[in-house]
């Protein structure tokens, strides 16, 4: 597909491209956007839920009677009266949908803050009250919390009750990939560097709670919930099917949204128990979560444990990479088995490698649920390559830099489609790494303790998740009677700055001002069906649809005003409001006269014209199904990434300190600069964190431990160094029109394998394991000292790792061209 873009007015100056201030940002420094917590309907009563305290144990009683005696309580819940009423519901994986989440445990426990029961009061103290007097009973069982011991024969089983296709035990599901011969590569190499990654919980901790109003009209039956979330029509879906209530009796509004990352972007709990509350009682009902609620029963990044070997020729050419990963992804398959088909596959760029052979134990452990964030699964699996990349160019005795130019996709021709099946339409990944390095002066002496080190990836622009046979999203425009443009949309922006990108195009496109297109909140009643908000899809899925939209409106607009003049469309632009003849700016007709034309004087429109300046589009990305042997091309274009840290280590303390970091980035046609440099910091700050603080600690009963801010080291803008060397080499992609590519995640990936390379450049330790936090610093350097060693491997826990560790009889996964049932109803009910 060759680019196209909106057609640009004659006179007005161009706004996509420029880096326009957020029209977001006045709510949000005024304190007047409104979130969640903020919402105070008539008659609204509050929820509270009694989450357990333990991590695993069989539920002998939970009595909610007791709670009903408390002055201010109206109702309470627990799971045993619900069996059967509602209906469990799961998380869309490839080739089943797994029904394991309940509103409320039943049978047993599988995680520490999981839902025992519920008490709705008058206000959320009473509420509180009334969860302390329910009477719980439980048989608190061995935990599991590694999730390579949970694979163990006689370990714990978490999930008693689901028998999975491909898993066994507490094995969930099971993921190959098989390109090429990696074998042949091993036999041929000059290198092969080998290592045991180990990658970290890390949370969302998004500062907007996860919370809802859930609001019940007992007259017309319609379900309204107010709810921070992703995605209106998953949650709006699931929700109807849960309650077993028609779609169209499900209203879901979003109100403002502080931040996401992923972890929003399913239903949760809190949603079907407010909403149970609310229909039973006719009474609005607000559950929000607490900090504490969030860190044990909120989704996390998936932890993994990576046995990787990479191939490297004498030249520094890699030729191959094998992988075995256990992913943990805590009690509950949320988003199932995605996170390791896309990272994986993903992942594997920006280098063509000819074989890849990787195996995958997807794990359940009584922890947290592990679900998407920032990255999905893509930085995982770079901390662990990139690593290798610069041990074998370490043993061959090259330069790192020179290993990755060498090895970067760089064709002469575009597409180009690489062994795994990536059809690349677009990159500079290799001047972004000349230009990151640079940027740090790579090749200038290092003063002591102090290091460089690069890494580079290239991101997804959307992604066709394995479980869904689409990638939409949809716009609908409507041009009001005062010259004004509402956007209505699904997806939800909860920091992308929607309101912003989409008013930049359709500015340009009809010749508006920007300050009159506003973007209506998004309501499964008035948007138009969309997927949601996540996976870098905002500026290239749901800005095309939003460019055709404008392009239809634009038509429709001319239309009208040829009519009217008595001249040809072609012989019409628009700019400042209006509609005018090329050549005669300073007249014509302007939009809210058109707008009103096609509203009030519809016999003056022309002959066949539909009286209605409202258009609707959608863009569906052109993508692959995932082949059986894990190839495959998921996304519609990549982002590319190339990162240089430079770092100091404090000797005395451990500390590692970010002095420099360089951020090069191909992000295509930029929409809004300012927008996309903030993603890109936003992106990195989360990777810091990755890198060398965040991680849930769990004691050997599965309890966490560092469930508040105060014990969770989360970033914090004194962490974060000046971020001045942020750059774009734009290479515009030739398969979204306009060119844009991805820029939310792109910014993160890299981060902990740039930052882990330079650490070791600097201290001569190669650190395995995820975060790299003072106290692992201060005993690997006392560790190197004692064993007066030139490097170490810390924690070195695989010396007899020589191979890869693979399963001996591999199911296939469904081919790529099956027909899938996902026995799960996307339409409305009649």
């Amino acid at each position: 597909m060759t680019e196209t873009q909106a057609r640009p007015t004659g006179v007005a100056p161009r706004l996509v491209g420029t880096s326009v201030p957020r029209k977001e940002d006045l709510a949000l420094l005024t304190g007047t956007a409104r979130f969640v917590d903020d919402l105070r309907l008539p008659g609204m009563v509050h929820a509270r839920i009694l989450r357990s305290e333990v991590a695993h144990a069989r539920v002998r009683s939970i009595d909610t009677a007791p709670a009903l005696e408390v002055p201010g309580v109206l109702d309470a819940l627990a799971g045993a009266e619900l069996v059967g009423k509602v209906k469990p519901w799961g998380d869309l994986m490839q080739d089943l949908l797994v029904g394991d989440h309940f509103p409320f445990a039943t049978d047993k426990v599988l995680y520490q803050g999981q839902e025992l029961a519920a008490v709705v009061a008058e206000t959320k103290y009473q509420a509180w009250d009334g969860c302390e007097a329910v009477r719980v009973d439980l048989d608190e069982l061995p935990a599991v919390v590694d999730p390579e011991e949970a694979l163990a024969p006689d370990a714990p089983l978490v999930q008693e009750q689901i028998v999975y296709e491909f898993g066994e035990g507490n094995v969930f599901d099971r993921y190959k990939v098989r390109i090429g011969d990696f074998g042949a590569a091993e036999a041929g190499a000059a290198v092969v560097v080998r290592q045991r990654f180990a990658t970290n919980k890390q949370a969302g901790a998004a500062l907007d709670p996860h919370g809802c109003v859930a609001d019940y009209d007992s007259f017309t039956g319609v379900l309204t919930l107010y709810s921070s979330t992703q995605s209106i029509y998953m949650v709006r879906d699931v929700l109807a099917d849960v309650l077993q209530i028609p779609r169209t009796k499900v209203r879901v509004v979003v109100p403002d949204v502080g931040a996401g990352f992923g972890s929003k972007a399913q239903i949760f709990g809190h949603e079907v128990i407010a909403s149970l509350f609310s229909m039973r009682l006719g009474r609005p009902v607000k559950l929000v979560l607490s900090r504490g609620e969030i860190f044990r029963s909120g989704t996390t990044r998936n932890a993994q444990v990576r046995y990787a070997e990479l191939a490297m020729a004498a030249d520094g050419e890699i030729t191959g990479y094998r992988d075995y990963v256990v992913h943990n992804t805590g009690a509950m398959s949320v988003w199932g088995n995605q996170v390791v088909h896309i990272g994986t596959n993903v992942g594997m760029l920006p280098y063509p490698i000819p074989n890849i052979h990787v195996d995958s134990d997807i794990v359940h452990t009584t922890t947290a649920p592990g679900g998407p964030l920032r990255g999905f699964g893509i930085p995982q699996a770079i901390w662990a390559k990139e690593q290798l990349v610069d041990m074998a160019a370490r043993e061959l005795g090259l330069d790192p830099l020179a290993v990755r130019e060498r090895n970067v996709i760089d064709p002469d021709e575009f597409p180009f489609r690489t062994p795994m099946g990536h059809v690349i339409d677009s990159t500079s990944i290799k001047r972004c790494l000349q230009a990151s390095a640079e940027a740090v002066d790579w090749s200038a002496p290092r003063a002591p303790y102090e290091g460089k080190g690069l890494a580079v990836s290239m991101k997804y622009t959307s992604c066709r998740h394995p479980s869904l046979d689409t990638d939409l999203s949809a716009v609908r425009l409507r041009l009001e009677t005062d010259g004004t443009v509402t956007i209505y949309s699904s997806d939800v922006s909860h920091g992308q700055s929607h309101a912003t990108m989409l008013a930049q195009i359709v500015a340009d496109g009809i010749g508006v001002g920007i300050e009159k297109v506003s973007l209506a909140p998004p309501d499964s009643m008035t948007a138009p069906f969309g997927l949601g908000t996540y996976a870098s899809r905002g500026a290239a899925v749901l800005g095309t649809a939003c460019r055709l939209a404008t392009e239809r409106l634009r038509d429709k607009i001319l239309a009208i005003a040829a009519h009217v003049l008595e001249v040809g469309p072609e012989d019409l632009d628009t700019g400042h409001d209006r509609v005018f003849v090329k050549g005669l700016p300073d007249s014509g007709i302007y939009l809210e006269i058109i707008a009103a034309t096609a509203a009030y004087r519809t016999h003056q429109l022309p002959p066949g014209f539909e009286p209605t300046l409202e258009t609707v589009a959608t863009y569906d990305t052109p993508t692959e199904r995932e082949g059986s042997d894990g190839s495959g091309n998921l996304s519609v274009t990549y982002s590319g990434a190339a990162h240089a840290a430079h770092v100091r280590v404090d000797p005395d303390t451990g500390r590692v300190t970010v002095v420099d970091y360089a951020m090069v980035h191909d992000t295509g046609t930029v929409i809004n600069p300012l927008v996309v440099e903030g993603q890109h910091h936003g992106g990195f700050a989360m990777g810091l964190g990755m890198a060398l603080s965040e991680d849930y600690v769990y004691d050997a009963q599965g309890r966490q431990l560092n469930a508040s801010f105060k014990d969770y080291l989360a970033v914090t803008a004194p962490d974060v160094p000046e971020l001045t060397r942020t750059m774009e080499i734009p290479a515009p992609s030739t398969m979204i029109p306009g060119g844009q590519k991805g820029a939310g995640e792109s910014g993160t990936g890299p981060v902990p394998a740039a930052i882990g390379n330079a650490v070791f450049d600097a201290t001569g330790i190669r650190f395995t394991v995820l975060p790299i936090t003072p106290q692992r610093v201060l005993v690997a350097l006392r560790e190197k000292e004692r064993q007066g060693v030139e490097t170490l491997r810390y924690p070195d826990d695989m010396p007899d790792f020589t191979g890869p560790r693979r399963h001996d009889d591999w199911p296939s996964p469904v081919s790529a061209g099956a027909d899938l049932d996902f026995d799960f109803d996307w339409e409305d009910d009649d």
